[in-house]
């Protein structure tokens, strides 16, 4: 959530076709988001009517949507400031956040964004229950695509909002889910996209870690301090079990959240945006059906991305690796395992986490990956020493793995300060998975592209001396006609670096 609207710089050609990015989508879904801020500066006036209608304004207070300027383009979502100023008092900004189509594969998967509008809203929920000591964004309305809309019951007359109180008590004492504090608001006007209506944090609450990570990465004191806040975060998420591995999802017939929808993760949509066949469609009860669901998943991105290897041995190595990976993950995975399960930030980074001057948590923003997934996975963030998880080798990964136990002997430390509902040994379970090199297994099943190079650095030595180049005939195991497919592959390379020169040459010349 960290980028400006403006657009950035397309490459020269030589760097872009060097780079594992699909540069031809990310152009594509530049264009899209330049379309889409168009298509909502045009829709300002409504956008300022639909807040102040969530809001409860009166006709003398003030609703007005900021320049475009002032709007932020993340991964996946626009945010929109919105400033609101009531007769005689102070004015203040909230945002107002839509997701962006292009980025969500809703054009190849129809409600691809109601799913994450659904998982998002439920999590809010969930945490606003579950995670009181978490400061997140107050939550003030949200709305599906296809028109439904919902406010908070604050924004209710005093005998609705008694009347709720007193049915939460009644679901959650007759063990029934948790009924939100969201209620179907019909009259809401529409504006025919997905929203969040959220708080602002202002410099009142704290600032994006990354706005400071540079200048204070390397303060021991301030580290400690950014340590135990996020010890904290993780720790509030997992202390309650979950039956299964998915996301949480909001209903829209009853308002209430069950944990019902596929893990939602940030990858999977990645994958399934660049044209990979869907392959995550429901829950889990166990471990091994999901690692091997994922492990597909990777396949199908592998076969259908078309800049996914430069020639036949670079082909053959990729090959080669998901083929080892499906062999070794029962080494580092229990297939058998059934639960219990635990809530967890799959997209975790410095600008998702609020900090104050002195590096103390102080808010945790975009909560739309969080699921329930095997323990094992809740992992050390990769990011702490400023590596990317793919060059963490050499004195970067003795720097890392010191830092990793700093970690946890904070996590430990934390432990005390948060109750569990179950006896899950988090902390020993977590240097288990370091010490057996699941850690590294996890990597590869979460990221989109690392997963090359950290088999290579961190899985494969602890079976072998040899490197994937020299076990290239493994990949006449990974699909049949193996030789047909890496025909198909350098076919899509050369198509892809056709189109790409073609395009960056265009804007070369545009640009001279």
């Amino acid at each position: 959530m960290s980028k400006s609207t403006k657009r950035v710089p397309n490459p020269t050609y030589e760097s872009a076709r060097q780079e594992e990015r699909d540069w031809l989508l990310d152009l594509e879904h530049q264009q899209a988001a330049e379309q889409l801020c168009h298509h909502l500066w045009d829709k300002r006036d409504m956008i300022a009517a639909l807040v102040a209608y969530h809001l409860a304004l009166e006709k003398e207070d003030s609703c007005t949507v900021l320049p475009t300027e002032h709007w932020i383009c993340g991964g996946f979502n626009i945010c929109i400031p919105v400033e609101v100023t009531m007769q005689g008092g102070p004015t203040n900004r909230l945002i107002f956040r839509c997701p962006r189509p292009h980025k969500l594969a809703e054009d190849r998967y129809p409600g691809t964004i109601n799913e994450k509008i659904g998982c998002e809203a439920a999590t809010y929920v969930w945490m606003q229950e579950h995670c009181s000591t978490v400061r997140i964004p107050h939550l003030y309305a949200f709305g599906f695509l296809d028109g439904d809309h919902f406010t908070h019951i604050e924004r209710r007359p005093f005998l609705h909002r008694t009347l709720r109180r007193l049915c939460r008590w009644a679901y959650s004492w007759l063990g029934l889910p948790l009924l939100s504090n969201y209620v179907r608001d019909s009259a809401a006007p529409s504006i025919g996209t997905a929203y969040f209506l959220l708080e602002y944090l202002d410099p009142t609450v704290g600032q994006m870690l990354s706005l400071t990570w540079a200048r204070y990465k390397n303060d021991p004191v301030r580290r400690t301090r950014l340590y135990r806040g996020l010890a904290h975060v993780m720790l509030s998420l997992a202390r309650v079990p979950q039956s299964v591995i998915g996301s949480y999802q909001f209903n829209a017939l009853d308002s209430t959240i069950r944990l019902t929808n596929r893990p939602l993760i940030c990858s999977t949509i990645i994958m399934e945006n660049s044209d990979t066949p869907r392959t995550i469609h429901n829950t889990y009860q166990d471990v091994g059906r999901f690692t091997s669901d994922m492990l597909t998943m990777h396949d199908n991105y592998l076969l259908h991305q078309p800049h996914a290897v430069r020639d036949a041995d670079d082909a053959q190595e990729r090959f080669a690796i998901r083929t080892l990976l499906r062999a070794v993950s029962h080494h580092f995975t229990n297939p058998c395992q059934d639960g219990p399960y635990l809530l967890q930030l799959t997209d975790m980074h410095q600008s998702n986490l609020f900090v104050d001057e002195e590096w103390n948590v102080t808010g945790v923003i975009d909560l739309e990956w969080i699921c329930s997934l095997p323990v094992e996975m809740l992992s050390v963030p990769y990011w702490l020493t400023d590596c990317s998880i793919d060059s963490i080798i050499g004195e970067d990964y003795n720097e890392f793995e010191r830092a990793h136990e700093e970690f946890l002997v904070v996590m430990d430390q934390e432990l005390g300060n948060i109750g569990s509902e179950h006896n899950i040994r988090v902390t020993e379970t977590m240097r288990q998975t370091w010490l057996s090199g699941g850690t590294w297994f996890w990597a590869c099943i979460r990221s989109l592209n690392g997963w090359l190079f950290v088999f290579d650095d961190h899985i494969l030595p602890r079976f072998s001396n040899k490197q994937t180049s020299d076990l290239k005939q493994v990949s006449a195991l990974w699909q049949r006609n193996i030789d047909s497919v890496i025909m198909q592959k350098i076919h899509d390379e050369e198509e892809y670096l056709g189109k790409l020169r073609n395009r960056l040459g265009e804007d070369t010349r545009q640009r001279q």
